[in-house]
């Protein structure tokens, strides 16, 4: 494959240059009218000994919601008829931040090279998926590249809201736990030892609960830098174990075991597996494809190894809905709508109701957690100080009753 300099003509009458990859000058033609642009000249580029190495934006500073935007614009200019690489050129100028802005920029080069966007976007892993490739491949192939960008879009965005939702019904809670921790070690490591000396001078029996109040602001108060060393060290300890193979498989088989939270992130987990196979076979990605990125996606290993055993499955030409039954982890949900969109023809719309579905009974579960677990954990507080607020006003009491005397 050679490579052409060409110059040609925007709609808006500008002139520009630029270099592309092509088998003929006919190829490059059609490529730069596929671009939005009319060529005037087109030659062979002069082959160099060597080419500078491209340097690749590292994608700092790109969130998350910036991919969402990107690709929520580039379908809806897509949807426009407006040429990829012109999309391309108006999302580079319209980036507000630099680490956005280079790496759009980078594609749109790529792409004016010949690549197609799959390929260009390949090249940015850490911001686009398999998923995300593998569907706007899809959307390629097919010719409805505008319908697969909108369907990512949407994916996104839900998947966004799902970790918002989560986020926030935890912080609450997160909150209260702070405060309560913070007060206790307060009272117990600086207000409590300035009234032990009070206590001494009494020379009289102290009440059970003063007593115990003491010696464990005792204890706290001589080796809170033990205290504080073990915390540290068991910190550490499970941040370096759950970065293990052994630690990420204990991790992931608690999720799914745990009381009360298990249920959640198992419904949680199933619901992006359902999403995320549903939003691709919606793109025209073939089945086997779908179940192995699906299964990469699901954030855990022991439904990652189901979903690749139900893969096995349906290339030796097993029914999907016989091979989720038959792995015996998923929910009978997403096996009898499975198998409901298998006869109807519909798989890619019934997954995309089980999510949904999925969804709400998350939604609905959370709710009553975080509603439940607010007061409890103002209960216990309120239970701690109150034994601490008991324990110092007993002996202020028995000085009063023995002055009374």
């Amino acid at each position: 494959m050679a490579r052409f300099r060409y110059t040609a003509l925007d709609r808006s009458g500008k002139t520009v240059t630029g270099e592309i990859a092509a088998e003929d000058p006919d190829e490059v033609r059609r490529r730069l009218r596929e671009m939005g642009y009319f060529p005037s000249e087109i030659g062979e580029a002069a082959q160099a000994s060597f080419a500078p190495a491209r340097k690749m934006s590292g994608g700092r500073g790109i969130s998350p919601t910036d991919i969402v935007v990107f690709t929520r614009q580039l379908a809806d200019m897509t949807a426009a008829r407006l040429p990829i690489f012109r999309s391309l050129s108006v999302l580079v100028e319209q980036a507000d931040r630099a680490g956005l802005r280079d790496m759009v920029d980078a594609v749109r080069r790529d792409v004016q090279e010949g690549l197609p966007l799959s390929e260009a976007l390949r090249k940015h892993p850490r911001h686009f998926s398999d998923l995300y490739v593998n569907m706007v491949h899809a959307g390629e192939t097919s010719g409805h590249l505008d319908a697969v960008l909108l369907r990512l879009a949407e994916f996104l965005e839900k998947g966004l809201r799902r970790r918002s939702q989560v986020i926030s019904a935890l912080m609450y809670p997160a909150v209260l736990i702070t405060v309560a921790i913070g007060a206790v070690a307060f009272i117990i490591g600086y207000l409590i030892p300035k009234l032990s000396t009070l206590f001494e001078e009494m020379e009289q029996t102290l009440p059970l609960v003063t007593r115990i109040l003491l010696a464990v602001a005792s204890v706290v108060g001589a080796t809170w830098w033990a205290i504080l060393a073990v915390v540290l060290a068991a910190v550490l300890f499970l941040r370096w174990y759950v970065r293990t193979e052994a630690g990420k498989e204990s991790v992931d088989l608690w999720l799914l075991k745990a009381p009360l939270l298990g249920t959640v992130w198992h419904k949680m987990a199933v619901s992006r597996l359902a999403r995320t196979l549903g939003t691709m076979l919606h793109g025209g990605v073939p089945i086997l494809v779908s179940l192995e990125i699906s299964g990469n996606a699901v954030g855990n290993r022991i439904l990652g190894r189901a979903v690749d055993a139900v893969r096995e499955e349906v290339r030796e030409g097993t029914r999907l809905a016989s091979a989720l039954e038959a792995a015996g982890i998923f929910p009978p949900l997403l096996i009898h709508m499975t198998a409901v969109g298998e006869e109807t023809g519909q798989l890619p719309d019934m997954m995309m109701r089980v999510a949904e579905s999925l969804d709400f009974e998350v939604d609905s579960v959370l709710g009553r957690l975080t509603t439940l677990l607010e007061p409890f954990i103002i209960i216990v507080m309120g239970v701690i100080v109150g034994f601490i607020v008991l324990a110092v006003l007993l002996p202020i009491f028995q000085i009063n009753a023995t002055i009374g005397r």
